[in-house]
């Protein structure tokens, strides 16, 4: 079934630009295009919601609100990523407004890449984002960032199938998702309880990190980095569930071999019932009959799943708009922000490209509610969010992690011995970090 797409009224479109009064008073003057420009430069990825050209109209009708001229790049977030990243190193003044990924935070703000937002966040902002989303771009409580892409992961399940295992409602902790599914399994509902992308490779890592917050834990000290993989108990107690379950077929064996397109095809053909870790892109095609055999099946949980039912916490990996230091129009820069950020625009972009709000608000909306009933629970499982680990050396510590998360998964190591090594791996690689 094609997807709906709302066109904005004129109404909406009037509110967006007398929002525009309320942002034009909120940046200081200091740095505002001195130099008499009025054309700034945005690289953005493409949003993959972003089917109808949203973003570039909502641009094109920001210049004729404003008079602000915007060279807009937008292309896939890899070629951005290395774009953006070049620049930024050189000291480059090419760009005014940059993406600014998750991961990105630590290396920008160490290397005093971007500037400080907090002068320039209106009210709205400041009380109005969601706090897991915000405090993401946060270090030591300063903003470099704000949220333009909520990618949060949430659980999602099979109700038929639980339904029909006479299950009345979804599991809360790791241990009832091992129970439930031996019941699924013995009634020939399903195959297996999980798949999930564990591969070698980013997702993996994320699999990893997720495991281990849903058990109120962390692979790093936060503030610090430093590793705690075998003093925080709660490492262990992840890794023995996950170590455990690829044993007893709890998660399908394939997912070693799998990404996280091939977890979603899996669970829309029914073969699972629990999608712990689903982007809210997995929703709609479990319910594309071209796609899917559980169109109408599945659910999402009011909660995220927990170790011991008490830790609550959504991965979620979003990105945000920067200002760099090079940039020549501050001011200019931020008007544009503002504008693509605002509660109003929140909204609109929920309601035309069915995106996720970045706004609490915008998730309880009478509107927005109607048209994405479902959304209710997203925003009780997104109030939660909690981003990766910011570290300067992230792309080694996921390495170290994928690495030594593949050889416990398959039992070629106990958890005991295989987290030892990764103990002594990360250590030496924030030892090396220190040194710098």
């Amino acid at each position: 079934m094609k997807k709906k797409h709302y066109i904005p009224s004129l109404c909406v479109l009037i509110a967006v630009l007398m929002g525009l009064a309320s942002f034009s008073g909120c940046a200081p003057s200091s740095n505002s295009s001195s130099s008499g420009a009025k054309q700034i430069s945005v690289i953005m990825p493409q949003n993959e919601m972003d089917t109808v050209g949203f973003m570039k109209q909502q641009t094109t009708d920001f210049e004729k609100a404003t008079g602000i001229k915007v060279q807009l790049v937008n292309m896939s977030w890899d070629n951005v990523a290395t774009k953006v990243t070049t620049a930024m190193a050189a000291g480059s003044s090419s760009y005014d407004v940059i993406e600014f990924d998750n991961s990105w935070i630590s290396k920008f703000t160490t290397n005093k890449w971007v500037v400080p937002l907090d002068s320039y966040m209106t009210t709205d902002m400041k009380d109005g984002i969601i706090p897991g989303l915000q405090k993401i771009f946060q270090v030591s409580g300063v903003n470099y960032g704000i949220p333009w892409n909520n990618d949060t992961r949430f659980f999602m399940y099979n109700k038929t199938k639980l339904d029909a295992a006479g299950i009345s409602q979804p599991p809360k902790t790791w241990d009832q998702i091992a129970q439930d599914t031996k019941i699924l399994q013995s009634k020939g509902l399903v195959k297996y309880g999980i798949i999930d992308g564990y591969m070698q490779g980013q997702p993996l890592s994320n699999a990893i990190t997720a495991f281990v917050y849903s058990y109120g834990g962390d692979i790093l000290a936060n503030g610090t980095g430093k590793p705690t993989v075998t003093s925080d108990p709660a490492v262990k107690n992840a890794y023995d569930f996950l170590q455990m379950a690829m044993k007893d077929k709890i998660i399908d064996p394939a997912s070693i071999t799998s990404d996280q397109q091939n977890a979603e095809n899996v669970f829309c053909q029914g073969d699972t019932e629990f999608f712990p870790q689903a982007w809210a892109g997995v929703y709609n095609n479990a319910n594309t009959p071209s796609t899917s055999k559980v169109v109408g099946q599945i659910a999402i949980a009011p909660y995220q799943l927990s170790g011991d039912g008490s830790s609550d916490v959504a991965l979620s990996l979003p990105e945000a708009m920067s200002i760099p230091t090079t940039s020549k129009h501050k001011d200019l820069a931020w008007k544009y922000i503002a504008y693509m950020s605002s509660m109003t625009f929140d909204k609109n972009k929920a309601m035309t490209i069915g995106a996720l709000p970045i706004y609490d608000k915008t998730f309880n909306d009478p509107d927005v509610i109607k048209k994405y009933p479902y959304w209710a629970d997203f925003g009780l499982q997104s109030k939660n969010a909690k981003g990766l680990d910011a570290i300067l050396w992230y792309d080694k510590f996921a390495n170290a992690v994928q690495v030594e998360s593949q050889k416990i998964l398959l039992s070629q190591e106990s958890v005991s011995n295989g987290l030892s090594s990764l103990q002594s791996t990360l250590t030496t690689l924030w030892q090396a970090q220190q040194s710098q």
